[in-house]
């Protein structure tokens, strides 16, 4: 199993903690700012005038890939606000291909933390599937409705960044001591340069044959930095040095550069996690799933509205991941496809 379900007992009462609910609710929200931020750079696999998909390139350390989808609407803010945020579990199963039903299971705090389950028909060798899902919401308008830029890297990609620096590090050393003898390194620690002749025997090894105790042993560490067979230091990388922020036109003709700088107005989230809840458990006849979304719906100074979609989900079951993941991969447009009709045709207005 790749996603990691949340306990009930992992939430803490808000009306008993509410510091500590709130803490955790909003942890989640952050990581929607964050991904939104992040997967912008993810590569375009399908364009419409309407509709943009982006896929993650494949990660080693992740078994599925992440999915971005960014829908454009002639629709009002209030009116998708009444669609994905307020009556959400009403109009869920009319637009989503293949879902059955959207059944509440606890509501934490009625409309904005609730637990639901979802049940999926069958769809060609796949068996049914079930999810227990913990859904908050939340909407910011004024100041806090401003999207401010963020750093985030989800998942293994945080392990890769530490990878990057600790390769960073050993390729940047200046000399290496091997054997007593000493080696520059401008390209590889086996290029040795001409040897050094200091005038006084190395303190670091001498230290460690006299060393008794740690301290011994800093002392010796303080007298080799400050002899000559120490290296200069280097200064830092350049992939590591603050670089400046760059600039950004106000208007742009791309709509999706001009989606991401635009002022926001007003913008509502709804985040979509995996749940462990003893009144959610798998149905006969079902196989329990899991997946994760991050939604954002936009409104800008001009009263065009947007919406984001992230999502990342295992099959779980027999199904190979690869298998799984073309099956999402496909899907993922789908349903934005499906969400426009249902727009369109004004079927989420009757």
């Amino acid at each position: 199993m790749v996603l990691n379900p949340i306990k009930r007992s992992q939430i803490p009462s808000p009306l008993e903690d509410q510091r500590n609910f709130d803490e955790l609710i909003t942890q989640y929200l952050n990581k929607c700012d964050d991904l939104l931020s992040y997967t912008k750079r993810y590569p375009v696999v399908k364009k419409t005038a309407q509709m943009t998909v982006q896929r993650q390139n494949r990660n080693p350390h992740e078994e599925h890939r992440w999915l971005r989808r960014d829908i454009r609407l002639q629709i009002s803010y209030n009116d998708l606000k009444s669609i994905l945020f307020i009556n959400r579990a009403d109009h869920l199963p009319r637009w989503t291909p293949q879902m059955l039903a959207a059944e509440k299971v606890e509501g934490i705090v009625p409309n904005l933390c609730d637990v639901y389950r979802y049940t999926f028909r069958s769809q060609g060798i796949k068996a049914r599937r079930d999810y227990c899902q913990l859904v908050v919401k939340r909407e910011f308008t004024g100041d806090i409705a401003r999207v401010k830029p963020r750093i985030f890297t989800p998942s293994a990609s945080m392990t890769n960044l530490a990878q990057v620096m600790r390769s960073q590090s050993t390729v940047n050393l200046a000399v290496h001591t091997m054997g007593g003898h000493h080696y520059s390194r401008p390209d590889s620690p086996l290029t040795p340069s001409s040897p050094l002749t200091p005038s006084s025997p190395n303190p670091f090894y001498k230290g460690m044959k006299t060393a008794r105790s740690f301290m011994d042993l800093e002392n010796a560490a303080s007298e080799y930095a400050a002899s000559e067979y120490a290296a200069p230091p280097m200064p830092m990388p350049l992939a590591m040095m603050p670089q400046p922020l760059p600039s950004f036109p106000t208007k742009s003709t791309d709509p999706d550069i001009d989606a991401v700088h635009r002022p926001v107005r007003r913008r509502f989230q709804v985040v979509t996690i995996p749940m462990d809840h003893k009144n959610c458990t798998p149905q006969k006849g079902y196989v329990r799933a899991f997946y994760e979304t991050y939604e954002e719906v936009r409104e800008f100074e001009d009263g065009s509205v947007e919406w984001s979609c992230i999502h990342h989900s295992d099959f779980s079951g027999w199904l190979p991941g690869f298998m799984a993941d073309h099956s999402i991969a496909s899907a993922f447009p789908k349903e934005g496809e499906s969400f426009i009709e249902y727009i369109t045709k004004g079927s989420a207005m009757n």
